[in-house]
Formats: C-alpha cells, structure tokens, sequence
C-alpha cells in the first residue's frame, strides 16, 4: 500500500464512521445530541488509532465538529483545560524534565547497577529500582523508558557482546524484556507514574463522582503492585533463561559511570529535596487539604524557583504541551457523553449482559475483557478514553465498590499495554533494538502480563479488604 493511499485511508475511515453513525436515529432512550456525541467521540479515538494527524490536532479538530454542531458549547467544549487534572500531569512533565537534564535520572540508575549488578538477575532488578525511582515524578513512560533506563541496558548488552541475535541469549533478550515489563508495574503504583492514570481518575470524578486521591491511589496499589515487580524479572529470568548468570562487569560498569558523573551538582541535590515534598505533598493531601494539583504547581514553581528546569526547557518538551492539548479534549469529550447521558444509556446496556451475576464476577469478567481487549488499540490513553468509564460504571452497578473499582482499572490500564510492542510508548522503543520476532514477543508477554493480571485479582483483592476499600 502507497503512503499517499494509506494516509487517505487514514483520514477516510474517522470521517466515514462519523457520517454513519451521525446519519442512524439515536436509539432508544438516548438524545440525538447524546447520539451525536458519541459519534465524534468515536471518530475522534479511531482517527487516534489511525493518525492521519498528530493527536493533539484530532482532539483540536474533535471539539471544533462538537462545537459547530451545536453538540457541545463552546463553554463546555473547553473546560476541559481548566481540569486540574491536566495541570498535574504537566506539573509532573516538567519535574521529569528535570531528572533528564539534570542527570539524576542516570545517576540514581547507575547507583543501583553498581550495588546489584552481579549478576543478569540483579542488574534487571536495579533498573527496575531505578526506574521504581523516578515514575512519581515521570508520567511520560516514554521518556522515562527512551531518556534513563533504555540507554543503560543497551550499554550493558554493548558491554556484555550480547547484541540481537545468537549473542541476545547471554543477557540482551532477557534484559530487553525484562525494562518493558517492568515499566507497566512501576507507573500503575503512582497516579502520576502513567499519563493515563490521572486521566482515569478525572474520569471517574466527572462521569460518576468518585474522588481518587494521589495517596488513596498508592495505598490501593502498593501491596499487589510491588509483589508484581518482584516477580516479573524473575518469572522473565525463567521463562528467557539467559546464558550469563554472573555479571560482575555489570557492578563495575556501574560503579566507573557513576565516578564518571562525579559528585551530585546543585541542581541534582535541589531537584532530590524538590522530589521529596513533592512526595510528601502528595501523600498528606488529607491533612495538608491541598490537591495533588495544587502540590503539582508549587513543584513547578520551586524548579523555576531554583533554576533547576528552564522555561525555555519547557517550551522545546512537545510531549507536555501536546499532552496539555490531548487530554484537555479528551476531558471535555468523555466528560460531554456522560452528561449528554450515553455513559448511563451504555451502562444499562451493559448491566443485561451481567444480569444475575454477582459483582465480583461480573468485575473479575469486565477486567479481563478492558485488559485483553488491548490488543485493538495503540495507545493505552485511546483506550481509558474510551473504556474506562463505562466499564467502570457497569462494574459499580453490579455493586462492586467504586473506589477499588476505579483504581483497579486504573492499575489495568498500565499492566495492558504490555502485551503487544503497539500498545504503549516504551512498546515501539524496545521492540525496536531487534532482540525479538513478533510470535516470541508477543507469547512471552502474554504470560507475564497473564501473571500479574492474577496476582492484581487475588493479592489485590485481599489487601484491598485488609485496607476497607470492600
């Protein structure tokens, strides 16, 4: 296929569904505006999934069709850029910027390579501590992938010979695999360590009320989550079998890069107190009363404060004005269907299918459908835009507990996008370095996904009763 027929092709298939479903009466019990919102929603996600543009100019192009029809006002059409969820997950870009260009980022992983290195085991552990680090502060999975973690593993295969192919047996497959799995785990235990969890979040609130704060959030997942990101790089360990068991070069190599960098600047040692009250913040948000949002600003303030990240360092980072755009609209969109009525029109609908059912199996069989249904989408956020509230509502009218619901999802929504190299940012970027076919891939991460998805259910589901959430 041509490049200039695939981008028509593109472009053709979003306005297509759109003039179908915008042309079919509304069904039964729903409003032709309800009706009509949906069809720009849906258009708006399929052309995210096709890219005949980038997706902040789909999501531009979204609200100007709701506004002109008269779907949506222009007031509503907007709001969505006064959600402070949005501020937060910029507030959170910019904090990130500063662990790139500072270094502290690297610095943090080559500490934990030169104290568990020795061996293939020990060094995926370190960079998965290292990337445990900094994913409050990073929820560009991305970045934190492409910019840290990914360079260092490349590195150490350089350094071990182990290049795709013959050689990606000593150590490269398994390290490879283990940075990809390792990342889903360490962004679902932090609202702020995925840029989907905040949108979940804000979902949950403006399509059914339910407030997730960033401390209720990392209580709810830090027993099943970090059980999870004990076991993946040895299930990954297992299943790969690498050939190099000890790797005292890896120690080593740690120990030189982090000389390298020499001491800690003043940059770096502002950029780690800054961190920690941004943690703290965060996690006392009950008793301080301010929002993570409102955290998530003052952070932003003291790097600018203390020269730690340029403004002119924000204006060249497009991922954080992009996402400020993309998620804005998204906000308005979903937030528009839901009080157009089509989320509780779709609710209701759902509900037959799981009538007479109780809510933890109904939960239990809408979990396993929104995570394996991912192999339909290319991006994790397309896909909570699309999903996650009516999934979400369907569980709660089963009766299962709205708070554990929400967050569950929302952890659901990190852990799928490891099925596939399509599914997530960090997908395309290991899947890239050639240590992988397809069938290999794709069967190696259906296991550990698989694995994690049950320890969510089981594990997650007794700490969450421990904890009272059901």
């Amino acid at each position: 296929m041509s490049g200039k027929l695939k981008s028509l092709l593109s472009a053709a298939v979003p306005l297509a569904v759109l003039a179908v479903l915008w042309l079919i009466p509304a069904p039964e019990g729903l409003t032709v505006q309800a009706w009509h919102m949906f069809a720009i929603f849906i258009a708006v996600i399929i052309a995210i999934l096709t890219q005949p543009l980038p997706s902040g100019a789909i999501m531009l192009i979204g609200l100007c069709v709701a506004i002109v029809t008269t779907t949506l006002s222009q007031a509503k059409a907007l709001s969505g850029f006064a959600s402070g969820t949005v501020w937060l997950i910029f507030s959170a870009y910019v904090l990130s910027l500063g662990f790139v260009e500072t270094g502290l980022g690297r610095r943090i992983a080559y500490k934990m390579l030169s104290m568990f290195g020795g061996s293939s085991l020990g060094i995926a552990y370190a960079l998965g501590i290292a990337d445990l680090f900094i994913a409050p502060a990073t929820p560009s999975v991305t970045a934190r992938s492409g910019g840290v973690i990914l360079p260092i593993a490349k590195s150490i295969n350089d350094a071990l010979d182990s290049k795709p192919g013959p050689t990606g047996k000593k150590i490269g497959d398994f390290l490879i695999l283990s940075c990809f799995q390792i990342t889903p785990v360490t962004g679902a235990i932090f609202m702020t360590g995925m840029a989907a969890n905040p949108l979940a979040t804000s979902l949950a609130e403006k399509t059914l009320g339910i407030e997730i704060t960033w401390a209720g959030w990392a209580a709810a997942a830090i027993v099943p989550m970090l059980l999870c990101f004990a076991v993946t790089p040895y299930v990954i360990y297992k299943l790969v079998n690498p050939e190099m068991k000890r790797t005292p070069e890896g120690k080593e190599m740690g120990r030189q890069s982090l000389a390298s960098l020499g001491s800690m600047s003043k940059k770096e040692i502002a950029l780690t107190i800054i961190f920690l009250l941004a943690l703290l913040g965060w996690a006392t948000s009950l008793i301080t009363k301010l929002s993570a949002t409102t955290v998530g600003l003052c952070v932003v303030a003291l790097l600018f404060i203390f020269r730690v990240v340029e403004w002119k360092s924000v204006l060249r980072d497009y991922a954080a004005w992009d996402t400020v755009i993309w998620f804005g609209a998204i906000i308005s969109l979903a937030t528009g269907l839901s009080d157009l009525g089509f989320i509780s029109w779709m609710t209701n609908y759902f509900g037959h299918i799981f009538s007479g059912w109780s809510w933890i199996w109904t939960f239990i069989a809408l979990g396993l459908i929104y995570i394996y249904i991912h192999y339909f989408f290319a991006t994790a956020s397309g896909h909570v835009a699309a999903m996650y509230p009516m999934f979400l509502a369907t569980a709660i009218t089963a009766g299962a507990p709205s708070v554990m619901v929400a967050i569950c999802f929302g952890i659901f929504g990190n852990l799928m996008w490891g099925l596939t190299e399509y599914g997530g940012g960090p997908g395309p970027i290991y899947f890239a370095q050639g240590y992988y076919e397809r069938p290999r891939f794709y069967k190696l991460n259906f296991v550990v996904v698989s694995i994690n998805v049950l320890i969510t259910f089981t594990v997650g589901l007794a700490w969450w009763k421990v904890i009272g959430l059901w």
